[in-house]
């Protein structure tokens, strides 16, 4: 009895100590989860309302209650380290903390956007050792002098604790965005994106990167792919109008030149409002035309309402749905702040992924197609005689992140690279266009398969089209000088409009043709003001000024072909130099 009576007296201390270093271990774990899983997320999300469609406040419940569970358990799972011992644990979690808020606003240095590569230390390997041994040496001095320094060093680490939770929510009240009750949340929508018309289609995809080199070089890989492309003619000689996806479609849907002397937003809301756009899209809507555009709205037009009156499947949004995928996005958005940066690199998220997995209550929002072919073929296509269709789809093509095999399926990156990628997305519109044809669909569309922008390798744009009626024995190839300034023209053609306001259509140019093109490409010059931010995630301060934000445009004009224009724009990334330079007003990349 005696016996059973101490067992049950040493289990009381046991747990008895257990609640004493749990309690203990409270300040230190608070510290590190309110950084990295509650202030770094919502001062991200609050600090890039220009980009995101839903507000921090949406966020607020979930990550506290994901920061307190997660401080209780990491406190109690470490509160089991018994003994001396506890004063090394105690001094690790500390430090951690305190690194995590000091690689925040002091160690990153010049931190990247998210915009969608991936983030590889060895770009700036000198820094990023720099930066893992300032983590090793202070975590070395911290835990020494925790070990020697026991009694007064938690006294001073429930203060430091103290001040930097302090400090961090002051700094969220001050700058908290509040979400206009009153805003209307347009979204477009996915729900008809395989839904064509019985009577007649202008289909336009865009793949996004696929320059003129790179498609001929997944046509020679598998030359089975041009036999999907037999009725159309092949332009290897377009010229881009711009060297990104913004503002490259906003013109391509707008046909208007971004006008670099305003702020983007009232640059973006003029060409959508602009004479050119309301003609073209009442011009469709005349002819009997529904517009569906599948692509990312913030590229295209920064905010959906810009759209209303010109595109149909704009859908008004209820509330926002907090997932986990959701959640999960926003931690690793700070996660890749706060860590060393050694491993930032897999916790980095592309910029539409954040705003692609957000999900709202009474709408299928449209989110980047990265499975197209599984949908695709899971839904196929079907018709509607109620209307004509005119489709728009922006697909990743050749641009990172890939995530899409060899055979065009949503897969790991460290499973692909570009070219598999480009060969999957081209069997998924290969697919599209059989089952066009199985429809009986085929014959009477207007197709065009082009791309936003090139590459490095070749900054053109590939161009494909196909006619009504329309049918060749094999794909035919011309060197004619066109450019994205043709593309709506050519639209309009097929619509058999004048179009002779919009400038000339790709078939008013033959090879041989002399004609003077211009394209424009972003770039930093020091001799030119920094400028504020508006559009990829930034991971400091949307209002900071960093030093590689673009803050011009490179402009190039050229008389030639496809080499000629390379060879100016990769003395531009060399040498800085172009034939005019565009100061810009602000900067989305």
């Amino acid at each position: 009895m005696e016996e059973h009576k101490t067992k049950a007296v040493s289990g009381k201390d046991y747990w008895k100590n257990w609640l004493h270093r749990f309690l203990g271990l409270l300040a230190p774990a608070f510290l590190l989860c309110f950084t990295g899983l509650f202030f770094g997320p919502l001062d991200i999300v609050n600090s890039n309302q220009a980009y995101l469609t839903f507000s921090a406040g949406t966020l607020f419940w979930a990550l506290a209650g994901v920061t307190v569970g997660v401080t209780a358990l990491l406190a109690a799972v470490l509160a089991f380290v018994p003994g001396k011992a506890q004063r090394i644990v105690y001094a690790l979690l500390l430090g951690v903390a305190v690194l995590f808020y000091l690689q925040g606003v002091l160690l990153n240095g010049e931190l990247a956007v998210l915009d969608g590569s991936g983030f590889d230390w060895h770009d700036d390997a000198q820094a990023a050792y720099i930066n893992i041994a300032v983590w090793a040496v202070a975590l070395v001095v911290i835990v020494i002098a925790g070990w020697f320094l026991h009694g007064a060093y938690r006294t001073a680490g429930y203060i430091l604790c103290a001040a930097l939770v302090l400090a961090q929510a002051v700094s969220l009240v001050t700058t908290w965005q509040a979400e206009d009750p009153d805003a209307i949340n347009y979204q477009l929508a996915g729900d008809d994106e395989f839904v064509l018309s019985s009577d007649e289609n202008i289909i336009v995809i865009t793949l996004d990167q696929m320059s003129p080199l790179i498609f001929e070089e997944a046509l020679e890989e598998d030359p089975t792919l041009a036999e999907f492309f037999q009725d159309f003619i092949y332009y290897d000689n377009m010229s881009s109008c711009y060297s990104f996806t913004f503002p490259s479609l906003c013109y391509l849907l707008t046909h208007e030149y971004f006008d670099t002397t305003i702020p983007t937003v009232d640059a973006v809301y003029n060409a959508w409002h602009s004479d050119l756009a309301n003609n073209f899209y009442d011009t469709l809507h005349d002819n009997g035309y529904t517009v569906n555009l599948y692509l990312e709205s913030n590229y295209a037009a920064i905010d959906t309402e810009n759209m209303l009156g010109k595109v149909d499947n704009i859908a008004v949004a209820g509330d926002l749905v907090v997932t986990g995928k959701l959640l999960e996005n926003a931690v690793y958005m700070s996660l890749y702040r706060y860590l060393p940066t050694m491993l930032k690199n897999d916790f980095y998220v592309s910029t539409g992924g954040i705003v692609d997995v957000a999900q709202y209550q009474g709408v299928e929002k449209l989110h980047i197609n990265y499975d197209f072919y599984t949908e695709l073929q899971e839904e196929r296509i079907s018709l509607t005689d109620d209307t004509k269709i005119f489709s728009w789809y922006h697909l990743q093509g050749a641009h990172f992140p890939y995530v899409v095999d060899y055979d065009g399926y949503l897969c790991d990156e460290d499973e692909t690279d570009r070219m598999s990628q480009l060969h999957g997305y081209l069997l998924a519109v290969g697919e599209f266009l059989e089952q066009m044809k199985e429809q009986g669909i085929y014959d009477d569309a207007t197709i065009i398969i082009s791309a936003d922008h090139g590459y490095f390798e070749c900054f053109q744009a590939a161009f494909l089209i196909k006619m009504p009626g329309q049918e060749f024995e094999e794909m035919q190839v011309t060197s004619a000088p066109v450019a994205q300034e043709d593309i709506m023209p050519t639209i309009l053609y097929a619509l058999g409009e004048d179009y002779s306001d919009y400038g000339t259509t790709v078939f008013d140019w033959e090879e041989g043709d002399v004609r003077e093109r211009t394209t424009r490409v972003w770039g930093y010059m020091k001799s030119y003001p920094d400028v504020d931010w508006v559009g990829n995630l930034n991971q400091w301060d949307a209002q900071a000024n960093g030093s590689y934000r673009y803050n011009v445009f490179g402009v190039f004009n050229y008389i030639g072909d496809r080499d000629t224009i390379y060879e100016e724009e990769r003395y531009w990334y060399l040498y800085g130099v172009a034939d005019a330079i565009e100061p810009l007003y602000d900067s989305f990349y």
